[in-house]
């Protein structure tokens, strides 16, 4: 009867341990929010360079090696910046969605969503101006 007793115990503390390590912290919450919120003034005013919206997200799954400290959205802003500088050519219909991910795979458009693999300390703006077809 202990010996029940106490592997139900042991089972019933793993299992909270497990809970407790794959739920973020208030911290972590706070700085994904702040990044979603960067990206998303740095996508509106892509959007307006554009005239159009263009939708935008994180793919936090994409994320979890990501140094701590260093802000994903503004890596991605070169990418963005990339298609600014296509809808200043008159090219304003080529993304209508950007997904930034911090997975180091660089860019790829597919149909109108582009999506951006960062690398910390990484820019993409002109790797992004050639995938999406407006390199000098």
């Amino acid at each position: 009867m202990a010996k029940g007793f106490l592997l139900l115990v042991l089972a019933t503390a793993a299992a909270f341990s497990a809970a407790a390590a794959s739920t973020q912290s208030l911290k972590d919450l706070r700085a994904r929010e702040r990044e979603n919120r960067a990206l998303a003034s740095e996508a509106a005013y892509t959007s307006k360079v554009c005239g159009r919206s263009i939708d935008a997200s994180i793919d936090w799954s994409t994320a979890e090696d990501w140094p701590a400290g260093e802000s994903l959205a503004a890596v991605c802003d070169g990418a963005l910046g990339a298609v600014e500088t296509i809808c200043r050519r008159g090219r304003t219909n080529v993304v209508d969605r950007f997904i930034c991910a911090g997975d180091r795979s660089g860019a790829d458009l597919s149909g109108k969503t582009l999506r951006y693999g960062a690398a910390p300390g990484g820019n993409g703006y002109a790797t992004t101006l050639a995938e999406i077809g407006a390199a000098e």
